[in-house]
């Protein structure tokens, strides 16, 4: 079974170069709201949104303008040592939640080399971004630095994502795109004939494994596509033989137990990772586990 890799946020907080935790603080000075902004207890798809709006209300700032301010501050982001050993395993298609660059810096490739090579062109959601590089296929999931607009943030943008999500996966696309029309991927799974022209497609075909992901429940829709797989699965209506693997510290485990229960339940198969002395030492445990891995 081929390979997919699943990348988050967290393997760009290994290092001091600038994390998830800066980008958010950078937006919050940016609304400057009186009161100031409480961030606690706030899933950030609202926390988003608190920002907008008061962006708004403030300054008449469009969501362009704070999506661009967004996409100038990844591009402060810079690869590390993480993302050279994660493109050494050799899995041609890597999917991230990340809007920066680093796989493409690591690999030698400018932000205007960068180009979109989805068979549809995307302006908003992401179903199909990606850049072609060299031996790799980067699926930028949440948008990309390269087109602000795409950056997947607050619940309107990820509402939409996920009616765009269903169509493609659940009832065909008919008519959504000029060019391309997709027929619903439980009869394409059945007929062998998943292009994999979107990062969707893997879930289904590829051993996906997932790491430096959070993954909390407000990623609605990533959740949904995990409970529409297994449901699927459940009642026999599709083939599917590949595995999900989800790699996740021992710490976490106590405290993030409902998150792993519903993994479990969902056709997830959690790796618990012990014995490393810091982030980078688990990253680096985690990939040579990928490594070694047979599946």
């Amino acid at each position: 079974m081929n390979k997919a890799l699943l990348v988050g946020n967290d393997i760009n907080n290994t290092t001091g170069n600038y994390s998830w935790a800066n980008l958010i603080k950078g937006l919050i000075e940016y609304a400057d709201a009186y009161p100031p902004i409480n961030t606690e207890n706030k899933p950030f798809p609202m926390l988003y949104e608190e920002i907008y709006l008061n962006a708004v209300k403030k300054q008449s700032a469009p969501e362009m303008r704070i999506k661009t301010l967004i996409a100038s501050q990844t591009r402060n982001m810079v690869p590390n040592e993480l993302h050279n050993r994660i493109l050494d395993l050799g899995i041609p298609n890597i999917l991230t939640t990340n809007y920066d660059l680093c796989f493409e810096k690591t690999l030698g490739f400018e932000e205007k080399s960068c180009k979109n090579q989805g068979v549809v062109q995307e302006n908003i959601y992401s179903m199909f971004r990606h850049h072609n590089m060299e031996s790799h296929k980067i699926w930028h999931i949440h948008g990309s630095q390269t087109l602000p607009g795409s950056i997947t943030l607050g619940y309107e943008h990820y509402g939409g994502y996920l009616q765009t999500m269903r169509n493609y996966v659940a009832t065909g696309t008919q008519k959504t795109y000029k060019y391309k029309n997709f027929s619903r991927l439980d009869l394409r799974l059945k007929k062998g004939s998943v292009a994999h022209h979107s990062w969707v497609d893997f879930f289904f075909t590829h051993d996906l494994h997932i790491m430096g992901l959070n993954l909390d429940f407000v990623e609605m829709h990533l959740w949904w596509l995990i409970s529409y797989r297994a449901r699927l699965i459940a009642r026999g209506k599709i083939p599917v033989t590949n595995k999900i693997y989800y790699y996740y510290p021992a710490a976490y485990e106590e405290r993030s137990r409902h998150k792993l229960e519903m993994m479990r339940i969902s056709e997830i198969e959690t790796v618990r990772i012990d014995g490393f002395k810091d982030k980078t030492d688990y990253y680096k445990r985690v990939i040579n586990s990928l490594k070694n891995s047979g599946s």
